[in-house]
């Protein structure tokens, strides 16, 4: 194996992949791959596009559903079943803005794929390894259990994103927290979390980007994986991460949205090497 001569975590792999330029002071210009839009921050994104006559930069990275203000019950009654009159706005203008503007995939109230947006992304193959992905969310650390760069947005930066495809943001410092060991029965994700949050404290990972690591975190499903990435926001820290391995890339094979034939093939190549040097 060729020696590497510049050591890299897996964090700044795809950081240091998808910077467009860095001002003097440390501001980072990020290209965004995938941003995923929500009922709840994007009505005053997509109004901020329309009085600026911008249009989205490439509504290829939108994929939408709608999320926080769905009910679970009187689904019988179509949208009707929205019986609160503010949420049943943000669904129904998600609808024209989504119709209006176009997007990768769009999973609207009732539909087979609408759900929890940090479920359905993973789920339909929309977050793949290596990306960077955003919503204005903060839990959007979840999908860093794919190998992405993973992490949430305020409602403007929802708007720049939309207008530019980038994000001004600042790199954030490395934490490997790795967790050896055989699991016991009825110990999942949650619990490892509260354990390193227990052990850490709650704000132990401001300015961080935390790589979860070890044979225990290795031996727990993709979604224990998203559980632990999704509380790494409880841990102070902007987002979680996992490395690929051969769980990571069976989870993404034959999902909707995932690469296919040659592209697959060409895929799983680059995911290989979406690790942390040693």
């Amino acid at each position: 194996m060729q020696e590497t001569t510049n050591p890299k975590t897996l964090y700044d792999k795809i950081f240091d992949e998808h910077v467009v330029r860095t001002e003097k002071d440390g501001t980072s210009t990020l290209y965004i791959d995938r941003h995923l839009v929500h009922e709840v921050t994007s009505a005053q994104a997509f109004e901020g596009l329309r009085l600026a006559g911008r249009k989205l930069w490439r509504n290829t990275s939108i994929v939408a559903t709608a999320d926080h203000n769905t009910p679970t019950t009187g689904w019988e009654k179509g949208m009707d079943g929205i019986t609160d009159p503010i949420a049943h706005l943000q669904v129904s203008t998600l609808d024209k803005n989504l119709a209006e503007n176009g997007c990768a995939a769009y999973f609207p109230f009732l539909s087979r794929g609408q759900g929890v947006i940090h479920v359905m992304g993973p789920e339909e193959g929309a977050i793949l390894p290596g990306m960077t992905v955003v919503c204005g969310d903060s839990h959007t650390s979840t999908h860093g259990a794919c190998a992405a760069i993973a992490f949430g947005i305020g409602t403007s930066e929802v708007e720049h994103v939309m207008a530019t495809q980038t994000l001004l943001t600042k790199k954030m410092k490395n934490m490997l927290v790795k967790v050896d060991g055989k699991l016991k029965p009825g110990v999942f994700g949650k619990d490892l979390a509260l354990a390193v949050i227990g052990k850490i404290g709650t704000a132990a990972g401001t300015g961080y980007a935390i790589e979860f690591a070890g044979s225990a975190i290795r031996e727990l499903s993709m979604e224990g994986r998203m559980t632990l990435c999704n509380m790494a926001i409880e841990a102070g820290a902007r987002c979680g991460i996992v490395a690929v391995d051969e769980k990571t890339i069976e989870y993404m094979k034959g999902r909707p949205l995932a690469p296919e034939g040659k592209q697959w093939d060409h895929a799983v190549e680059y995911w290989k090497t979406l690790h942390s040097d040693e």
